[in-house]
């Protein structure tokens, strides 16, 4: 099985699918704009230091992690923790690995923002995911795209133009919504004061 797949478990069968990210470019083309010098040859950005001494360029920088005690910390070295302090469980990647399919809710996709989209292609997909999908419904796996600590959503469709993955990240907020003030019976039939009094005359 292609370690770079994602694979599905639907009841007892699995499925592999190849994946195609979408991206704008593909779907509308693109367009560069490309700066040249005065001899036709194309430019590079740069960097200018602060006090204008020197340019910097492609390459000439690059990011370090230091200690509080300003000491250089290697990559390798560095360790992620909860709000707690507490270790966090590093997540292997799902790529390759069949993954149990739950059924969803479009609702549960709009508690989701959805950070890549993905044409999924297989040459042996199952019966029954077929017909599951055909008939609309909706299907969750988790999904992480590589080892790491914080694994996304892949929710499972299929529209007419075929079968689709979107990566989800949970927006982690419920949706807000504005409350009517409750409505005074007694409104149509207060008095106002002034009714009567005014003069436009006067104006």
């Amino acid at each position: 099985m292609a370690k770079r797949a994602i694979v599905v478990r639907y009841g007892e069968e699995e499925t592999s699918f190849a994946f195609t990210r979408v991206d704008r470019s593909k779907l509308y083309g693109r367009k560069e704009r490309v700066i040249l010098d005065e001899n036709g040859d194309r430019c590079v950005p740069a960097y200018l230091t602060p006090d204008g001494a020197a340019l910097v360029p492609p390459g000439g920088t690059a990011h370090v992690y230091v200690s509080e005690g300003f000491d250089h910390v290697a990559r390798g070295d560095l360790r992620a923790v909860d709000a707690e302090g507490e270790p966090l469980e590093l997540v292997e990647s799902t790529l390759g690995v069949a993954q149990e399919l739950t059924p969803t809710t479009p609702e549960r996709v709009l508690d989701h923002t959805v950070v890549s989209v993905y044409q999924l292609a297989s040459d042996a997909l199952s019966e029954h995911l077929a017909k599951a999908l055909a008939d609309g419904e909706l299907f969750e796996v988790p999904y992480n795209y590589k080892a790491g600590y914080d694994p996304d959503v892949l929710f499972l469709l299929q529209n007419e133009e075929g079968v689709f993955g979107l990566v989800g990240r949970a927006t982690g907020f419920e949706p807000l919504s504005r409350e009517r003030p409750p409505e005074d019976d007694d409104d149509d039939d207060t008095e106002d004061e002034l009714e009567g009094d005014l003069d436009f005359s006067m104006m």
